[in-house]
């Protein structure tokens, strides 16, 4: 019977101990106030979240604190716009048929609109940007023709006439010729042809390369304006109940017989045990990287006297911007304390200020090497 009872115990121990550490919160609070206005307790915590970021992680159970019990009452959002101005250049880019600049200027606007989603505005083509040049070639094939003159001729008789001529380094050959009577002479009473002209023509094939059209960009440039919402503000207020004193009922004759039945040994081991929990006064926790958001590490022992953290104790190291909440009880008997953060050579500073509740803030302890110092806790 005693091993049996003395098993659960150690049973509850372990799940009180396993709640504890499961336990995280989604986000950090910026600031944390409480406050009796017209005779009302509150609480009231203010969260930073970016816009796609869940409100409903921001809802707390219960809890108390210095003497009240607070429930949720209200949340306020308040979103945090943002507007900015920067110049912006746009490329576009025309085809045209040819080069002509006249031809280009058709097919570009003066100015267009920009608008993307995020920024907008009007911009203005620079001209001194404007590129031209060929989208492609192609071969064409033409023909190239000469004529050639020929007068005094006695006879029409195509020996005189040259079956090639050069034009451009061309050679032509000799594709028609067209005679005429230049000149008559009276033979006996008839008048008969005397000289002749020819009009010779000469052809011939060339080639050569043409662009097929003509790519052209240019730029346009303006002020363009951005806004929109950069994060959101979330009042969360909490109504506090005082809570009223219970009267308890005697426990020694309880506190007796449980530990005739559960033995000295095994007492002393649960006691022990809760000790070594509870000692534990400091939560750490790790940016997610989503805006304020953080979650958690584990939790350390924070002395009142010569406070020091050394988070390479932890299982799960963090790095960069971490979060640190100090239960209240400690955290006011280190007012006005320097606590030393330590994480293998890295150590930063943190002074404690007006303890209100817990006591949360931020250091920055940078990126980590070496081996972890972590011991397996109770």
């Amino acid at each position: 019977m005693k091993e049996k009872i003395t098993s659960l115990v150690l049973v509850l121990v372990v799940a009180m101990s396993m709640t504890v550490g499961a336990s995280a919160a989604s986000y950090i609070p910026d600031d944390v106030t409480y406050q009796n206005l017209n005779g009302q307790q509150l609480s009231i915590k203010t969260y930073t979240l970016l816009p796609d970021q869940d409100p409903a992680d921001l809802y707390e159970e219960d809890f108390e604190h210095d003497g009240f019990l607070y429930s949720m009452g209200d949340i306020i959002k308040e979103e945090q716009h943002f507007q900015e101005e920067n110049l912006h250049t746009e490329v576009v880019t025309v085809t045209t048929a040819s080069k002509n600049l006249e031809d280009i200027l058709a097919e570009l606007k003066p100015t267009i609109e920009f608008d993307d989603g995020i920024s907008s505005g009007t911009l203005s083509l620079d001209h001194s940007t404007i590129k031209t040049e060929a989208a492609g070639y192609k071969s064409s094939s033409y023909t190239v023709t000469a004529t050639k003159n020929y007068t005094g001729l006695d006879r029409n008789d195509s020996s005189y006439i040259d079956k090639t001529v050069e034009k451009n380094g061309r050679t032509l050959s000799l594709s028609n010729v067209t005679w005429s009577v230049e000149s008559t002479a009276l033979v006996g009473d008839e008048l008969v042809p005397a000289t002749y002209s020819a009009v010779a023509t000469y052809s011939g094939s060339a080639s050569s390369t043409v662009a097929t059209g003509y790519i052209t960009t240019a730029e346009y440039k303006g002020t363009v304006v951005s806004s929109g919402i950069s994060s959101i503000l979330y009042t969360v207020t909490y109504l506090g109940t005082k809570i009223e004193p219970t009267k308890a009922e005697p426990t020694f004759k309880g506190a007796v017989l449980v530990i005739s039945i559960i033995g000295g040994t095994a007492l002393l081991a649960a006691l022990l045990f809760l000790g070594l929990t509870l000692r534990k006064n400091t939560t750490v926790y790790k940016a997610t990287g989503k805006g304020n958001e953080y979650e958690k590490c584990g939790r350390l022992h924070l002395k009142a006297k010569n406070p020091e953290l050394r988070i390479d104790r932890l299982k799960d190291i963090p790095e960069g911007v971490i979060a640190i909440e100090v239960d209240q009880a400690v955290a006011k008997k280190l007012f006005g304390q320097t606590i030393a953060i330590r994480c293998y050579d890295n150590t930063v500073e943190h002074t404690v200020g007006e303890v209100n509740g817990s006591y949360w803030f931020k250091v920055d302890i940078g990126s980590q090497e070496g081996e972890s110092n972590y011991e397996e806790e109770p």
